[in-house]
């Protein structure tokens, strides 16, 4: 550590608690768009998308984070400029990643699926505006990322429209659409284990030496043969144990609506019961049966209920006091659950947006046993989707908490360093955290209120969307997750015609993020300069 930075320890230790505050939002904010669709189709719960992306989320930031954490770090920005002033770099991502946690977090707090790359980038650019000019900012790489932020919703959303228009004509619109969902699986398998594991072998050389020689000639092959194998797999040994369950699931719905049947039937003989005619009979000729005196036996409620109530009130008045100054663990989870992954955001998201509730009431449905089969299908893409997003998501609170640390330690600036492996792991952590607890607000916007969504719907949309994203994280370009899943949503969505996409909600989403971007300039320009050039009194 050099002696000449232990003045500025308190950037270092503010700037650890900022970037790990903004990946906690990230999470909470951005992680919804990788597990919205699956939970608004009841594919998972809130609590099982929490496991996923304990999962995903932290192998993606982990092992293929550090190419675009190198670009946001490095490359928005010239910094060469301040090979001469390192701590007014070091303050300076210090101030953006403050910034921006406060843009992400009004967002999260609205319930708006803003771009955290947006947010990030803009905030970058601003503090460099501020201490170095127009001209400190790569306009070049900047016109990359403004035209990715244009063209990855496209993709994505052409690619869902693409995708689900194969699954419904082909798959949902046939004789026997299960046994052709039961063979779109592996193909599926074979696509995504291939393409990402692909990304994570010849990336991975970032973090791991062993994979520095690793070529495309032996990494492409062998991803794409294990995704291969896995889709066999499916269809030799977990396919047929898969399609057990849902004949068995066919069967019990059978019976159980047969058995609907039988105690309707049963309750409305009930109601026409001979005894009850002949009781009736007997007060029409004026006589009263025993026992069946109306003001006898009101006569009786009313003296057995007062003491039966007063009984009950001595006996539990005590204990409700008790209840209130004592809470058991069991009642401190349950509370938890209630107010974080137990909450029912399909019914909150209808009782909010009238227009979504027509579009799901009105919604084309299919087949269900196919559908239940895509609920395996989507969780796949599901945690495809956010090992794509823990891999260029992370970047964007990492990248900057990076640049502070490394400028602690060493008191120099150093264009390409290795991104430190407990950083990401660090920050993936801090993301699966925000979902658990603060996420469900984003969550309701991008699931429910967008477009109906099902199984097949949602397992399209996160194919596309999780392609795009991977593939961008490969190329080292940091696109917006936010956008590529709104994208494919909507695609997916116009399939069924453009009525089933809300587009005034899908325009008011993408106005929030130019005026994310923007306000994050701003912001962030505006901090650094008051912080940076306030006069000394």
């Amino acid at each position: 550590m050099a002696n000449a930075y232990q003045q500025y320890l308190w950037i270092a230790v503010c700037g650890g608690i900022c970037g790990m505050l903004y990946a906690f939002l990230i999470g909470a904010n951005d992680v919804a768009n990788a597990f919205a669709s699956s939970v608004s189709s009841k594919s998972l719960t809130l609590k099982q998308a929490v496991i996923c992306a304990a999962i995903f989320e932290f192998c993606g930031a982990l092992f293929l984070g550090a190419s675009v954490t190198s670009t946001i770090r490095s490359k928005i920005i010239d910094i060469d400029l301040y090979t001469d002033q390192p701590d007014v770099l070091m303050f300076g991502m210090f101030t953006s990643m403050f910034s921006a946690s406060i843009m992400l977090w009004l967002a999260t707090y609205f319930g708006l699926p803003v771009s955290t790359t947006h947010d990030m980038v803009g905030s970058i650019m601003g503090f460099s505006i501020a201490a170095k000019g127009f001209d400190s900012v790569e306009w070049d790489v900047a016109k990359k990322l403004f035209l990715s932020w244009i063209l990855s919703p496209l993709i994505a959303g052409t690619g869902g429209f693409i995708f689900f228009a194969f699954v419904k004509y082909v798959v949902m619109k046939s004789v026997n659409p299960f046994q052709r969902a039961y063979y779109t699986f592996p193909l599926v398998l074979t696509i995504g284990i291939g393409i990402d594991l692909f990304y994570t072998l010849y990336k991975a050389g970032n973090n791991l030496k062993a994979l520095e020689d690793l070529s495309v000639a032996i990494a492409l092959p062998a991803s794409f043969g294990v995704g291969l194998l896995c889709g066999l797999i499916w269809i030799f040994g977990v396919g047929p144990l898969v399609e057990k369950r849902i004949v068995n699931a066919r069967e019990e719905r059978i019976t159980n609506s047969l058995q609907d049947a039988v105690n309707r039937k049963s309750t409305l003989h009930t109601e026409i019961d001979p005894t009850m005619m002949h009781e009736n009979e007997g007060d029409l000729d004026g006589g009263s049966a025993p026992g069946n005196d109306p003001e006898a036996a009101q006569q009786e409620k009313v003296e057995h209920i007062p003491s039966q109530e007063i009984v009950v009130s001595e006996a539990e008045e005590p204990m409700e006091g008790i209840r209130k100054f004592t809470m058991t663990f069991s009642d401190m989870v349950n509370m938890f659950g209630e107010s974080t992954y137990k909450q029912d955001l399909h019914a909150q998201s209808m009782s909010e947006n009238t227009r979504a509730a027509k579009i799901w009431d009105h919604g084309e449905e299919y087949d269900k046993d196919a559908e239940h089969l895509f609920n395996f299908i989507q969780v796949f893409t599901a945690c495809l989707n956010s090992f794509a997003h823990g891999a260029n998501d992370v970047a964007n609170a990492i990248a900057p908490l990076s640049a502070v640390l490394y400028i602690f330690h060493y008191g120099t600036i150093e264009s390409k360093t290795g991104v430190q492996k407990w950083l990401l792991a660090a920050g993936g952590g801090c993301i699966v955290l925000g979902l658990l607890l603060y996420g469900y607000r984003v969550m309701k916007s991008l699931g429910y209120k967008l477009t109906k969504l099902s199984p097949s719907r949602g397992a399209s949309a996160e194919l596309a969307a999780s392609l795009t994203v991977v593939t961008a994280s490969f190329l080292g370009i940091p696109v917006s997750s936010t956008q590529c899943i709104v994208g494919a949503i909507s695609g997916v969505g116009l399939v069924n015609g453009h009525k089933n996409v809300q587009w005034f909600f899908l325009l008011r989403v993408m106005l929030g993020w130019g005026v994310m971007f923007f306000l994050a300039v701003l912001l962030s320009a505006g901090i650094f300069s008051f912080a940076a050039f306030s006069p000394d009194l």
